[in-house]
């Protein structure tokens, strides 16, 4: 149980390290194209959608490095309950619409990932012992 335990810990860090990063990428990317973001499944209006982007990036990629330091290691699972209710809601609950069938399925796969990340986040609380797990 300990291996399955440290896996989606690991899990859990690589993909907020990656969300984070792709949020901070794509912010940067808008910046410097003078390009407008159109991510209709954020609940961030037009005037602030860069800023959103931007702060999710950014706590996305702080929590997750305080959590893995265990600094505040109770915030990384927050992040991660408000990251999935992010994608829930953005891609489920609101007016955004899919293209096609494949963009559906790769945010179907997307939430999944999410909902693992989610169960590592919380294996983060759990105390831990031995050289590997520490």
């Amino acid at each position: 149980m300990k291996i399955v335990g440290f896996l989606l810990r690991l899990f859990s860090y690589l993909f907020h390290l990656l969300l984070g990063l792709f949020f901070l990428a794509i912010a940067a990317i808008a910046v410097f194209s003078h390009q407008p973001l159109n991510m209709g499944m954020l609940p961030f209006s037009d005037d602030n959608i860069l800023r959103g982007v931007f702060l999710l990036g950014l706590a996305a990629i702080t929590t997750t490095l305080l959590a893995m330091t265990r600094i505040l290691k109770f915030l990384f699972p927050l992040w991660a309950a408000f990251a999935f209710y992010l994608m829930v809601r953005g891609f489920l609950f609101s007016p955004y619409s899919f293209p096609d069938t494949n963009s559906f399925k790769d945010a179907v796969l997307l939430m999944a990932g999410a909902v693992l990340a989610l169960i590592g986040a919380l294996w983060t609380l759990k105390p831990r012992r031995g050289r590997l797990y520490s």
